[in-house]
C-alpha cells in the first residue's frame, strides 16, 4: 500500500519561488462566516420563517402560495416557512389623507401648500363648474382609513389604491358642486356639499371594492375666479349685511313677542276678575230682589214704602223727610241716613203745611 498522503494545497507558490499559506486564514475565515451566517438564519426566522409578529394597529394576512389564507390580529404568530406562506401587513388604525386643488408639505416642522395661484398644475383639478355654471376653485382634503385590509392590500396595486380614491374624490367633489348654485358652494351650502360629497366617496369606494372607510370631508377652500373675485367679495358683503339685519329683526321680535305675550295675559286676567265682578254684582242683585219680592209677597204696603224711601235717598242724598204719625200725635222727622227726631203736636201742624 502506498503511504502518500493526498495533496493539499496549502501553499500557493507564485513563478518566483513565493506562497500564500491558505492555512493561516482558515480560523479567521470560520470566524466570518458563522456570525454571518446566524444573522441570516435570524433573518429568515423572522421575516420567512415560521415566526412573525403583527404590530399594534396593523392586521396580518397570511398567503398560501400566493393565495390569501386567513387574517391575524396584533401579536406574535406562527406560519409556515417561506416560500409555502408568506405575511402582508395593512395599518388599519393609521387615519391617511387626500388632497385635491392642493399639496402640503412639511419640512423641519414648517408646513407649505400650494395652490393652484403658485402651482398651475393643480388649476384643472381645482376648478369646478357649479350648477348655475359658474366657475369656482376648490381644495379639499379627505381622511380615510382601511377597514377591509383583504380588499385594501389585494384588489388593487400598490400606490393604486390612492390614486383611485383621489379620482372618485375628485369626480364626487365635481358632481356636489356642479348639482348646487354658487352662493350655496361659497357660503352656507358648504356642509351640505360636504356631507354629499362624503356619501358619494364611501358609494364609490365599496363599488370599486377599495376595502376604505372615509372618515371626513373638508372643503379648505372656495374661490371665484381672479377676474370677478372682487364682485363676488361685494355680493358676499352685501349677503352678509342681510343676514345682519334679519338677525337684528329676529332678536327685535324675540324680545317683543314675550312682551306682547305677558300684555295680553294681563288683560286676559283683568277681563276674567272684570267677569267674576260683575257676574257677583248681578247674582248679589238677584239675591236682593228675591229677598224684597218674598217680603212683598208678606207685606205689600210696608215694601212699597220702604222701596220708595230707600230710592228717594239714594236720588236726594240731602233731602231730610218727615213722616207723620197722626195715631201717635207726634211728628217723627226722620233722616234715612241720620237719628230719629221727636217734635210738639203744633210743629207737627206746620210741617204739614
Amino acid at each position: 500500500m502506498s503511504d502518500r498522503r493526498p495533496f493539499k494545497p496549502e501553499i500557493i507558490r507564485g513563478p518566483g519561488g513565493g506562497g500564500i499559506d491558505l492555512s493561516k486564514f482558515k480560523p479567521s475565515l470560520a470566524k466570518v462566516l458563522w456570525p454571518i451566517l446566524i444573522l441570516l438564519f435570524v433573518f429568515w426566522f423572522l421575516r420567512g420563517g415560521p415566526a412573525y409578529t403583527v404590530a399594534p394597529g396593523e392586521e396580518g394576512l397570511v398567503l398560501t402560495f400566493g393565495e390569501y389564507t386567513r387574517t391575524t390580529e396584533p401579536g406574535f404568530h406562527f406560519k409556515l416557512p417561506w416560500p409555502i406562506q408568506t405575511v402582508e401587513f395593512a395599518d388599519i388604525g393609521e387615519v391617511k389623507r387626500l388632497e385635491i386643488g392642493f399639496r402640503s408639505k412639511t419640512n423641519a416642522g414648517t408646513t407649505t401648500y400650494a395652490t393652484f395661484q403658485n402651482d398651475p398644475s393643480l388649476l384643472n383639478e381645482s376648478q369646478m363648474l357649479t350648477g348655475d355654471e359658474n366657475v369656482v376653485n376648490c381644495s379639499m382634503s379627505v381622511q380615510y382609513r382601511v377597514k377591509n385590509s383583504q380588499e385594501y392590500l389585494f384588489n388593487f396595486s400598490p400606490g393604486d389604491v390612492e390614486n383611485m380614491l383621489m379620482a372618485v374624490a375628485e369626480a364626487a367633489l365635481r358632481q356636489a358642486v356642479g348639482d348646487h348654485p354658487i352662493n350655496d358652494v361659497l357660503t352656507t351650502g358648504k356642509f351640505k356639499i360636504m356631507g354629499e360629497i362624503k356619501l358619494k366617496m364611501q358609494e364609490l369606494g365599496d363599488l370599486t371594492g377599495a376595502g376604505v372607510t372615509i372618515e371626513d370631508v373638508f372643503l379648505q377652500d372656495v374661490q371665484p375666479p381672479r377676474e370677478v373675485a372682487d364682485s363676488f367679495r361685494d355680493v358676499s358683503s352685501a349677503r352678509e349685511e342681510r343676514e345682519r339685519i334679519i338677525n337684528e329683526a329676529r332678536a327685535y321680535q324675540s324680545g317683543e313677542i314675550p312682551k306682547a305675550e305677558g300684555e295680553a295675559e294681563r288683560v286676559k286676567l283683568s277681563a276674567e276678575g272684570y267677569k267674576e265682578a260683575i257676574v257677583a254684582e248681578a247674582q248679589g242683585s238677584v239675591a236682593r230682589f228675591n229677598a224684597i219680592a218674598e217680603q212683598y209677597r208678606l207685606s205689600p204696603e210696608i215694601t212699597r214704602s220702604r222701596l220708595y224711601l230707600e230710592t228717594m235717598s239714594r236720588l236726594l242724598p240731602n233731602l231730610k223727610l218727615t213722616l207723620i204719625d197722626e195715631s201717635a200725635g207726634i211728628v217723627n222727622l226722620k233722616n234715612l241716613e241720620g237719628p230719629v227726631m221727636q217734635m210738639p203736636q203744633q210743629q207737627q201742624q206746620g210741617v204739614q203745611q
